[in-house]
């Protein structure tokens, strides 16, 4: 720490400088350049003055006392340690001024660049001087409302190396500040170019240069206060690449010490109103390179003997003044024709506008662009232009912030001469003249039009349907997210329509998909028609499509009657014929609403209420509209669940077969059918009515039915050595999936094979759901296996919608009546008909018929009287375990063997 009560004499030569640069790490000062003894006596002399005008002052005048920890990094002239670890620098003499004023106690923390940023984030520091302004860093950092300095980048290259534009940058080796905003700029300037640039980082610019002049680097980039000393005892030439004007700023953390940055300011705007002032006093002595000057206070020690000199001496004080000015004028016109010079050179299109807002000269970059020299712009002024979500002219607007924060930047619309409309990015930046008043504008404007047509493309690919122009499913989710916020914090209600085309697979199947595609294109524009124009109409998928209603009143009333006339429309507007392939085609949609307040609820969770209850429309007849009930989202969780308990099932063998055995009409057992059963560990026993479903929509029926027909054969092999049970069947219940697998004959002769059962004693149950779907590969399979001997029963028999035709060629051993038929057989006459006419069609086609579920003597004698002398059902005995066919058999009871009973 270096306290500011410290206050060294600000004398500092050229040479000084270049020491500071050659000077290693540790910063120890050379002997030659200590303070002479007179120094000395000057300090004392200035600080006994000091002590008198407190002491006469009063302790009215005396200003409170505050620690200011303030951190310094290399960077001269700005800022940077001078010989005897003494801080130094223009930054350094204009806070020490106002310290000294506020009576601030200032305390100098050293530290690299980085360091010096991570400590003022962190509140270990106070105030860090010299920081450029951007976007970025105002988040994590607060800065005055006037800047300190005005300054820019330029690149210095070594003696060797060509740069003259930013394209011999090309394969360059580049040094530059770790973490500096030149960095970030040149990354973003040549992240779309071929140019390939290396990047060497350093941790101070006195590193940077040295890399550079040793070779380590072909060019560095630096601020032009550094540059312009440094470069010459580095060995480097500047170019005219300049680049960046930044505005340099004292810092502080965020929402720290704002009576710091605010006394600065106040200061600031005092100084630069005055030429005169300690401001451009402190400008004018560090651009000469700090040289050495006597201070005023020693006149005071020296008395009034020294009047005559201390008169020459402010003569010669006039004239380097004077000088000064002169001197700091030519720099001015130096660093102009730089700019110059970089417009015309730059690749960049840029600009020169006067203070009267007339452009001075644009560069070639800028008329290949535009088209525009400075001849042809209308009264001399940049082309009018808008932002992307404005249609009135923003140039206005543009000089209006431009005038208050020295900068303006944003994505732009423009013209070409020839008329052509455009995209941009366009930066404008005022230059200050030693005044403080502006001297002229700078702008680079960089054409964005291919790069925004890209962006669009990628943003409708991302965010639409390709087929339909409809938003997609990512971009649906979004907007209910923000209509779920919005609905929930204004207290309405809105609805979600999910719409799903009924029977869309046939006409793809049928017309094929090309037809299918133009279909799905007239279907989004009847939904687009007939719906509001503040609705959000989206393709998910397929023939799948959602329309998002956000605002349908405050009442979940209001919002239902307006949804169901809204699916009402949406329901009539598809149902009108379509004009496809050269002919017309009909079609309908199921439609599930589902309502949102918004509370609680998810964009997935909203699709999921509006898909459950659109499957409950078609399970209603399709071509129907269905609202969500919180009965179905319960319903749908209990499946869930139940088809995880189901997998943990069949993982961990709680399955088991039941046999219900069959009757002949003589009381002789003929066989039994094999019944699954589960038996959960907390739910008991399963009905088989509410796990099968689970079991064939998620595909585990695959599975189950593979291990029923094994476990009936093994049964069937076990019985084999039972000379009473030998000659049972067993009827298993194959279901249509596990039917239409291509290997499903194979794995019936591969377990007959492996287990030693003859084929005869196994009979397969199919349903007519089965045999409608695809009958010739029906046919082929059974006759497959009929051929071995196994035998087929039809199950449920009378329930489908079989064609005769079909059933005749089938390979079937017997036909079942349904129990649905033989529960009302003695009351319900329709039920007595289809029982006559199923054993009437059965003798027709020398088929076996058997009746199931008969529970009742009465029941069997009617069967009897009609022709149906086979019977399953608890009259003669529930299903049980394997165990219980035997003792069945064993307690009087016969078997007889039947092929076809």
């Amino acid at each position: 720490m270096f306290s500011g009560n410290d206050d060294p004499a600000r004398g500092r030569t050229r040479r000084c400088l270049a020491h500071h640069l050659q000077q290693p790490a540790d910063n120890k000062p050379d002997p030659s350049l200590q303070p002479a003894l007179g120094g000395r006596a000057a300090r004392a002399a200035m600080w006994l003055l000091l002590v008198l005008i407190a002491v006469l002052a009063g302790p009215a005048r005396i200003a409170i006392a505050r620690d200011v920890r303030l951190g310094v990094y290399d960077n001269p002239p700005k800022i940077f340690m001078q010989p005897e670890n003494r801080p130094g620098g223009i930054f350094i003499d204009l806070v020490r001024q106002i310290a000294a004023e506020k009576g601030w106690q200032l305390q100098f923390v050293p530290c690299q660049w980085q360091q010096c940023l991570a400590a003022l984030e962190s509140g270990e520091l106070d105030l860090l001087p010299d920081v450029a302004y951007s976007s970025e860093r105002a988040e994590m950092l607060d800065f005055h409302a006037t800047p300190a300095l005005f300054s820019w980048s330029l690149i210095y290259r070594r003696r060797d190396v060509t740069i003259n534009s930013l394209f011999d940058l090309n394969g360059k080796r580049v040094a530059l500040l770790r973490g500096s905003v030149q960095q970030a700029y040149f990354n973003e300037l040549l992240r779309h170019s071929s140019i390939q640039v290396t990047f060497v980082p350093a941790e101070n610019l006195a590193q940077v240069f040295r890399m550079a002049g040793s070779g380590e680097a072909d060019a560095a980039i630096a601020n032009k206060y550094f540059g312009d000393f440094a470069a010459h005892d580095s060995g480097l030439r500047d170019t005219p690449i300049v680049f960046q004007p930044v505005r340099l700023f004292y810092a502080t953390g965020k929402g720290r010490n704002a009576d710091l940055l605010d006394a600065i300011n106040s200061r600031l705007i005092e100084w630069q109103a005055d030429p005169q002032s300690f401001y451009f006093d402190t400008l004018r002595y560090w651009q000469q390179g700090g040289e050495a000057r006597i201070p005023p206070a020693l006149w005071w020690a020296m008395g009034g003997a020294m009047l005559l000199l201390l008169c020459a001496f402010g003569a010669a004080a006039y004239l380097r003044r004077e000088v000064a000015a002169r001197t700091l004028a030519l720099r001015r016109s130096e660093q102009s024709l730089r700019i110059a010079a970089a417009v015309f050179q730059s690749q960049e299109a840029m600009f020169v506008i006067g203070p009267d807002r007339k452009v001075i000269e644009v560069n070639q970059a800028y008329t290949d662009m535009t088209g525009y020299v400075p001849d042809t712009l209308p009264e001399r002024t940049i082309p009018s232009f808008t932002l992307e979500d404005s249609v009135l002219d923003q140039r206005a607007a543009m000089w209006e912030t431009v005038q208050r924060s020295g900068r303006w930047q944003s994505e732009i619309w423009s013209r070409k001469q020839g008329g052509e409309h455009f995209a941009a990015w366009l930066t404008v930046t005022a230059v200050p003249a030693p005044d403080g008043a502006i001297s002229h504008y700078v702008g680079t404007q960089t054409d964005i039009t291919e790069r925004k047509l890209v962006q669009d493309q990628a943003m409708r690919l991302a965010f639409y349907d390709p087929l339909t122009g409809l938003p997609n499913r990512r971009l649906l989710l979004d907007r209910i997210q923000h209509a779920l916020a919005m609905n929930a914090r204004h207290g309405r209600v809105g609805a979600l329509l999910f719409i799903d085309l009924d029977n869309f697979k046939d006409l793809n199947d049928t017309l094929g998909h090309e037809v299918g595609d133009q279909f799905l294109q007239q279907i989004a524009q009847r939904l687009s028609h007939s719906s509001r124009e503040a609705d959000t109409i989206a393709r998910l998928g397929g023939d799948e499509f959602v329309i998002l209603m956000e605002d349908m009143g405050a009442s979940e009333e209001a919002a239902t009657q307006q949804s169901h006339v809204a699916a009402r429309k949406v329901l009539a507007a598809v149902t009108q014929s379509y004009a496809l392939s050269g002919g017309s085609h009909h079609t309908t949609c199921s439609i599930g609403i589902a309502l949102f307040s918004g509370a609680g609820l998810s964009a997935q969770d909203l699709l999921r209420r509006g898909d459950l209850a659109m499957y409950q429309a078609k399970k209603a007849g399709r071509n129907t509209l269905c609202f969500f009930q919180p009965e179905m989202e319960r319903a749908l969780t209990l499946r869930t669940s139940l088809e995880l308990d189901l997998r943990e099932a069949v993982a961990g063998n709680q399955l088991m077969l039941h046999y219900q055995p069959q009757f002949d009409g003589e009381n002789r057992m003929t066989g039994a059918e094999a019944l699954l059963r589960w038996h959960h560990p907390g739910r008991g026993a399963v009905p088989p009515g509410l796990f099968i479903p689970v079991a064939e929509s998620s595909g585990l029926i695959l599975q189950i039915g593979a291990w029923v027909l094994r476990q009936a054969c093994l049964q069937l092999a076990e019985w084999s050595g039972d000379p009473v049970l030998s000659q049972l069947q067993i009827s298993v219940n194959v279901s249509a999936r596990q039917f239409r697998d291509a290997t499903f004959p194979r794995q019936v002769t591969d377990l007959l094979g492996q287990t030693g059962v003859r084929p005869s004693r196994l009979k397969i149950e199919l349903t007519e759901t089965m045999m409608i779907e695809d009958i010739e590969d029906t046919i082929a399979k059974m006759r497959l296996l009929r051929d071995l001997g196994v035998c087929f029963a039809l199950d449920d028999f009378g329930t489908g919608y079989s064609s005769l035709s079909y059933l005749k060629r089938l390979p079937l051993d017997q036909l079942k009546i349904d129990q649905s038929f033989v529960a009302d057989i003695l009351t319900d006459p329709n039920d007595a008909v289809i029982a006559r006419s199923v054993v009437a069609l059965g003798t027709a086609l020398g088929l076996g018929v058997i009746a199931e579920g008969v529970e009742t003597a009465e029941q069997r004698d009617f069967l009897a009287s009609i022709g149906c002398h086979h019977y399953q059902g608890y009259l003669y005995a529930r299903p049980g375990p394997a165990s219980m066919v035997g003792e069945l058999v064993r307690a009087d009871r016969t078997v007889v063997a039947i092929k076809n009973a």
